[in-house]
């Protein structure tokens, strides 16, 4: 299979007709001095079913919007230059270079231009590939974003840097043990995206640094997070990312701002974002996290250290038990 870009690719693909087929759009924003956060997202699958997903939150999943379609059918003509889901139209541009994004639901509406920074890089382009459970080919692009957001009364007006990934084929979230993506960006000189996290019992780390007029995939990752309890989300972050030029690039933050956890793919997602320090100068970062619901709960009660509740009792409980049998084993009379 060719995995090379082409200006075709920024358009939607021809899906196979089967149950794990789909193709999305994402499209992100943050304003730290607002304290808001923005994911816009459609999908469709190979049944031509499309669906859309729009999130405008606050500080610590304050709920500003939320609107969910999906199942609505597309002629296998339409595309992206003009796609209309539900509340949310997407218009692409000129290919891998800007995109129009619009919505107006419940008394929220967003006006949202992108134009790129940085070349379309996939995670074909890592030494590894894009592995089979994520998509086919999945398109990562940073770049500037300006328009406007209306709350009610309230319209702000952004002019900052954002980031979208456009991804197609294969999709299957039940793989993943926990995944973390991550995109930075300080004006145009420096954007960052990487996806690093576990699934199939292999551990991942995928994206780019584009700094000084030349991207190249990331080789290594590491990363150290602080945690509140409340919404197990993060509250400092620091990473070192070191690309296959062999620059080393640093990264640190030490608060969020807007904060959303929403379910996805049987995960719970955590995306939160605000200011950070990038090679030495001020930028801003989105942290996208998922895990199983189930680890979440249990960690929050693990690090809260309490077990005034039954919740809580429970998980220590569960923490405690090594090789007990709860159940009658077949066969034993005993």
């Amino acid at each position: 299979m060719n995995f090379t870009l082409t200006d075709r690719d920024d358009r939607r693909h021809v899906l196979k007709s089967t149950a794990l087929e789909r193709e999305s759009l994402i499209f992100i924003l943050f304003l730290p001095d607002q304290d808001i956060g923005v994911i816009a997202y459609t999908w469709v699958d190979g049944q031509h079913r499309a669906g859309s997903m729009g999130l405008v939150f606050g500080k610590d999943n304050e709920r500003i919007l939320q609107f969910h379609t999906e199942g609505v059918e597309m002629s296998p003509e339409a595309d992206f230059d003009d796609w209309t889901v539900g509340p949310l139209t997407v218009r692409h541009g000129e290919a891998h270079k800007d995109a129009h994004v619009t919505f107006d639901h419940d008394g929220v509406a967003l006006d949202y231009r992108f134009e790129a920074t940085t070349p379309p890089f996939t995670y074909h382009d890592n030494a590894d590939g894009c592995p089979s459970w994520l998509a086919d080919n999945r398109l990562e692009q940073s770049g500037l974003v300006r328009g406007s957001i209306r709350i009610g009364d309230r319209t702000v007006d952004f002019d900052t840097t954002g980031h979208r990934d456009h991804s197609w084929g294969r999709r299957d979230w039940t793989a993943i043990h926990q995944y973390r993506w991550v995109n930075i960006q300080s004006g145009s000189d420096i954007a960052i995206n990487f996806l690093e996290g576990s699934a199939l019992d292999k551990h991942y780390q995928l994206g780019y640094v584009d700094r000084d007029g030349v991207q190249s995939p990331v080789a290594s990752i590491d990363v150290d997070i602080e945690r509140d309890v409340e919404h197990f989300s993060y509250t400092a972050a620091r990473f070192v990312l070191v690309d296959e030029l062999g620059r080393t690039t640093e990264v640190s933050a030490d608060a969020r701002s807007a904060l959303a956890v929403w379910p996805a793919g049987g995960l719970q997602s955590h995306d939160a974002g605000g200011p950070c320090n990038v090679a030495g100068v001020p930028g801003l970062m989105h942290i996208e996290e998922g895990w199983h619901p189930e680890f979440v709960e249990r960690r929050k009660a693990m690090m809260e250290e309490n077990f005034d509740t039954e919740h809580a009792r429970a998980v220590l409980s569960v923490n405690r038990d090594v090789g007990s049998i709860s159940h009658h084993i077949e066969g034993d009379q005993g």
